[in-house]
């Protein structure tokens, strides 16, 4: 069974006339007769009834007709879909992001939504680490990831990042990376972001510092509600929303204490939305360093 002939089936059913419905599909009565017979012998019984003046369902015709304009009309909705993705107006996007770049993203995908308001962007808080891991399993579409990106992956540099201190608000103004060291460090876990904890190891071992107590944290907001508290210091990256008043924060100001962080994927983009949604990422971050001081 043949879907052009369940809509030649449908067509006439609709018109039943042989001769408007042949017009109707350009093509002549003989092939649209055909068409007919053929789905007739697929089914095993006749659809229509015909006469020298009219054209009538069978009982099995009548039968058959809604349902056959259902998968007719699923069909045309499935081809419309279809053309819709590769046009870049309809689809989902699945997109990975980190703290660093929490700030970014929104801005990005609201801009993206007015373009494109039929386009779904599903948005995961994750560590690099995690990404890349659902991005080569095919989970995640893009990634806002720290670079570099894995070896022959697809990278687009969109921002640069830098560690900052979060100190009680009881630390001395002045205070020096080797004091902070003797306080308690609340710092987290080197599984819920390991790319962020290793960099951050090697700084400290770079600059010879060892940090007397670490407090491990799940979250950076649990890190920086100690900071809060008077009970630890804490660093984040640059990028985190931080709404605690009872906080100095501090940028360090020293090269291997930066980073890039790029939107990432193991192959180029192929489809229109992401394509799309690289193009309006490039366009703002080219923006945001315009703007920068």
């Amino acid at each position: 069974m043949e879907l052009r002939d369940l809509k030649a089936f449908v067509l006439l059913g609709e018109l039943l006339h042989f001769g408007q419905a042949a017009q109707r599909q350009h093509v002549t009565q003989s092939a649209l007769s055909k068409q007919i017979r053929r789905l007739e012998q697929a089914l095993g019984a006749p659809l229509f009834e015909r006469s020298a003046g009219a054209t009538r369902l069978t009982p099995l015709g009548e039968a058959l007709y809604g349902e056959a304009c259902e998968i007719v009309s699923r069909s045309e909705r499935l081809t419309r879909t279809a053309r819709e993705v590769l046009d870049g107006t309809r689809g989902t996007l699945r997109i990975g992001f980190g703290v660093a770049s929490e700030q970014l993203v929104p801005a990005a995908v609201t801009a993206f939504h007015q373009r494109h308001p039929d386009v779904k962007v599903e948005l995961y808080d994750l560590s690099t680490h995690h990404q890349i891991t659902l991005l080569g399993e095919g989970k995640l579409d893009l990634g806002f990831c720290r670079l570099p990106a894995p070896r022959n992956w697809y990278a687009q540099p969109v921002l640069a990042a830098h560690f900052v201190l979060a100190l009680p608000a009881h630390y001395p103004a002045d205070a020096t990376l080797e004091w902070l060291c003797e306080q308690p460090l609340a710092l987290l876990r080197r599984d819920k972001a390991p790319s962020f904890y290793d960099h951050l190891m090697r700084f400290l071992a770079s600059h010879s510092l060892h940090v007397r107590t670490v407090l491990p944290v799940n979250n950076f907001a649990a890190g920086l509600a100690q900071a809060a508290a008077g009970i630890a210091w804490t660093l984040v990256p640059s990028g985190t929303v931080i709404s605690h008043a009872h906080l100095q924060i501090k940028a360090l100001q020293c090269e291997d204490a930066d980073w890039q962080v790029g939107l990432i994927a193991p192959h180029a983009p192929t489809t229109a939305l992401l394509r799309d949604f690289c193009a309006q990422v490039a366009g703002m971050s080219q923006t945001m360093s315009d703007s920068a001081p």
